[in-house]
């Protein structure tokens, strides 16, 4: 029998799992969907601590994030994680199936891992992955890992929707001059060398100390590299340590109720564009756009005149 919407926010609500995976396909399938669930819940939390994981292919952030996933379980944490994967050219979906990689948490009720396609958005993420955030915070989960794509320069966009940004680098030549190319020196919290077995680990973690110092950082505090072996469970308490440690200090000196403040102007922004997208998909099918689309074509009207004319419009119809 398919739920009714409401009967989807009470189970969201009371922690049902299937309304909570319903509810994600849903903003999935529908951007706009997060605004009626928002007003349909009395309060969003604002509880869950977001943690974003990101750096080149290949530098074992799966093995990486499922490793950090035990170490919150034992601390009896609530994880939810965002595997934000290449889409499909074909279907849009997630082709990777982050989920496979972390199949021993599947029967763990207290966690929640979710493969999304990053449909071509620039940062590497999806879009609607911060109103997954939101779903999981309304669900009661205590951390979001947000895994993404792995993509080079468009991995900026985590800084954008994390509270703390773990930078995952590995050993191959060239591979911290890359990480400095792409700006991810300029976005990380805590950086990692991972599979630190392999020769030149200690070379990239003294290299990426190195670019740090030449940061100009207001912070207090001193941005850390760690070396592991997620594979081998190497470094993993050292490193969930140092995240627990962060998100302390952000929280005594403020600096973490900022970014999320900031964060949420940005959202704002996002949000606003999104909603008169929408309108304008109505707007596009009454016959006064076609007639001026028209016009715009055949050289009547420049872009400038029509934008003009478009506002006017969806003044009109609200």
């Amino acid at each position: 029998m398919k739920r009714s919407f409401k009967d989807l926010i009470k189970g969201l609500v009371s922690n049902d799992r299937v309304c909570l995976s319903k509810l994600i396909s849903e903003v999935e399938s529908n951007s706009s969907s997060i605004f009626k669930i928002i007003n349909s819940v009395k309060k969003i939390p604002n509880n869950v601590y977001t943690l974003g994981i990101t750096g080149p292919p290949g530098a074992g952030k799966s093995t990486l994030t499922n490793q950090i996933i035990k170490k919150l379980r034992n601390l009896n944490l609530k994880i939810g994680v965002i595997a934000v994967d290449p889409s499909s050219p074909f279907t849009g979906g997630a082709v990777l199936g982050d989920r496979v990689r972390m199949q021993e948490h599947s029967l763990d009720s207290s966690v929640f891992i979710r493969s999304v396609g990053s449909r071509g958005d620039l940062g590497g993420l999806s879009s609607c992955t911060s109103s997954i955030i939101k779903l999981f915070d309304i669900f009661g989960m205590d951390i979001v890992i947000i895994e993404t794509v792995g993509v080079g320069q468009t991995e900026l966009d985590i800084i954008k929707i994390s509270d703390s940004v773990l930078v995952t680098l590995v050993p191959e030549a060239g591979d911290g001059i890359q990480a400095m190319k792409a700006g991810l020196m300029e976005i990380g919290d805590i950086f990692i060398v991972n599979k630190a077995d392999r020769s030149g680990a200690d070379k990239l973690a003294r290299e990426i100390e190195y670019m740090i110092s030449l940061k100009h950082d207001s912070s207090s505090r001193k941005t850390n590299v760690l070396t592991t072996q997620a594979e081998n469970d190497v470094g993993i308490n050292e490193l969930l340590d140092e995240i627990m440690a962060f998100k302390e200090h952000e929280e005594l000196n403020g600096s973490l109720q900022k970014k999320r403040n900031t964060r949420k102007l940005s959202e704002l922004n996002t949000m606003v564009e999104k909603e008169l997208r929408n309108e304008l998909e109505k707007t596009k099918e009454t016959a006064t756009f076609k007639e001026l689309v028209n016009k715009l074509e055949n050289g009547l009207l420049e872009p400038e005149v029509l934008v003009k004319k478009i506002i006017s419009l969806l003044k009109k119809d609200n």
